[in-house]
C-alpha cells in the first residue's frame, strides 16, 4: 500500500530559526538585565517584552506557513498603500512616537508598532507580485514606473522618519529581486546611482548620520562621545577571547555599551559567548541564506521564487550589516540583528517571513516527493 504524501516544510530551516530565536531570548535575557534593573526596577521587563513578542511571533510564523500563497498576494497593493499611511502616521502628534529625533513608531495603546520594519514585508510582497508579472516582451520605461514610483514613495517615507538603516535594507531587498528577475542592467545601473547619490547626500547633510561616519573612520578619535559606543563594543568583542566568559558573566553590559540588549546584543554574545558562540551565529545566518536560496531556486512559480529571495535577502543582509556595525567594519546603521535583538515588530516581521518562506518550501518538498515517486 503507497504512503501517503504530506506536505512538510523545510525542517532544517526551522530548527536554525529556532535556535536563533532561543538564543536571541537568553542574550537579551542576560544583556538587558542590569539595565532593567537599575531604570525600571525589574530586571525581567525586557526578557518578558520579548517573550511576549516571541509568542506572538510564533503565531505569525505559522500563519505565514498556512496562508495561500495566492490570497497574501491578492492584498499585496492594499497592505503596501496600509503601510505608507502608517508612516505617514508616525508623524502625527498623539498616534506617532518621537524619541531622540527620529518618528518611527505607533502607539496602539500599550505595544508600539514600527511600521518602517512592516515595509519589510509589503514592499518585497508588493514588488515580487508586480514583477512575477513580467512581460513577454521584457520590460519597459513606461512598465517600470509601476514598480518604481511606489517603491522610491516606501523608501522616502522610511528614510523621512529618518531610518537610514532600514531604507538600505529596503533598497538591497529591491535591487535583489529586480536582479533575480532579470530586469535591465543599465535601468538598475541608472536607479542604483541615483539612489546611492541621494544617500550620500543624505548623510553628508545630517548631523547624527554624519557623526557616525566620522566614529567609524576612527573611534578612538572620539573616545567620549561619537566614538564611545563602537570603542565599548570592541573591548566587549576582545574581552570574551575563544570561549567567552560564560552566559550572564559580561561587564560591558553593565552600563559601558550603549543599546546593549538590541543593536549592539552580538557584541555580548561575543563577550560571554567567544568567539566560538559568534561563529556558531554567522554559520547559522550563512545556513539560513543556503537555505532560503535554494528553495527559491526549487520554487514552482516566479512570485514565490521572488517572494522566498527577498525575504532571505532581507533578513540575511541585515544580520551581515549587523554583525559588520559591531565589529567596526561598517558604519553603524541602526539596524537590529535578525531574531536575537530586543525588538517585537522586527521579531514579528522576521518570523511571518520566516514562515511564508517555509510555506513555499511545502510546496517545493511536496513536488519533489511526486516527481520521486513517479520515477520510482
Amino acid at each position: 500500500m503507497a504512503r501517503a504524501r504530506t506536505k512538510s516544510p523545510d525542517l532544517s530551516l526551522l530548527i536554525v530559526v529556532l535556535i536563533l530565536s532561543v538564543l536571541g531570548i537568553l542574550m537579551i535575557l542576560s544583556a538587558s538585565a542590569p539595565t532593567a534593573q537599575i531604570e525600571l526596577k525589574d530586571s525581567l521587563y525586557f526578557f518578558r517584552k520579548q517573550l511576549m513578542w516571541g509568542a506572538m511571533g510564533a503565531m505569525a510564523l505559522v500563519v505565514g506557513t498556512w496562508i495561500p500563497l495566492e490570497r497574501l498576494r491578492s492584498f499585496a497593493k492594499p497592505l503596501l498603500f496600509l503601510t505608507a499611511v502608517m508612516l505617514v502616521l508616525t508623524h502625527i502628534p498623539g498616534i506617532g512616537t518621537t524619541t531622540m529625533g527620529a518618528s518611527r513608531w505607533l502607539r496602539l495603546g500599550p505595544i508600539g508598532l514600527q511600521p518602517s520594519e512592516l515595509a519589510k514585508v509589503t514592499l518585497i510582497l508588493f514588488l515580487a507580485d508586480v514583477l512575477a508579472r513580467k512581460p513577454e516582451k521584457g520590460w519597459t520605461i513606461h512598465d517600470l514606473r509601476q514598480v518604481f514610483l511606489p517603491t522610491a514613495a516606501i523608501l522616502g517615507l522610511v528614510l523621512f522618519q529618518p531610518d537610514l538603516g532600514t531604507t538600505l535594507m529596503l533598497v538591497v531587498g529591491s535591487f535583489a529581486l529586480l536582479w533575480f528577475n532579470g530586469t535591465n542592467f543599465f535601468y538598475m545601473l541608472a536607479t542604483g546611482l541615483t539612489g546611492a547619490t541621494g544617500l550620500v547626500i543624505h548623510s553628508l547633510n545630517t548631523p547624527y548620520q554624519r557623526d557616525r561616519w566620522l566614529a567609524f573612520l576612527d573611534p578612538w578619535q572620539y573616545p567620549k562621545d561619537i566614538g564611545f559606543q563602537l570603542i565599548q563594543s570592541l573591548l566587549a568583542i576582545g574581552s570574551g577571547g575563544l570561549f567567552g566568559t560564560g552566559w550572564g558573566q559580561g561587564k560591558q553590559k553593565l552600563f559601558y555599551l550603549p543599546i546593549q540588549y538590541a543593536d549592539f546584543i552580538f557584541a555580548v554574545v561575543a563577550e560571554e559567548l567567544g568567539l566560538l558562540g559568534t561563529l556558531t551565529v554567522v554559520f547559522l545566518f550563512l545556513f539560513f541564506a543556503q537555505r532560503g536560496f535554494s528553495i527559491a531556486r526549487r520554487a514552482l512559480q516566479p512570485f514565490q521564487q521572488l517572494l522566498v529571495g527577498g525575504f532571505t535577502t532581507v533578513i540575511v543582509t541585515q544580520a551581515l550589516v549587523n554583525m559588520g556595525v559591531v565589529t567596526a567594519s561598517l558604519p553603524t546603521t541602526g539596524v537590529p540583528l535578525p531574531f536575537l535583538s530586543f525588538g517585537g515588530t522586527s521579531l514579528l516581521v522576521t518570523l511571518f517571513s520566516v514562515g511564508v518562506i517555509l510555506n513555499v518550501s511545502q510546496d517545493t518538498r511536496f513536488n519533489l516527493q511526486l516527481i520521486r515517486g513517479k520515477k520510482a
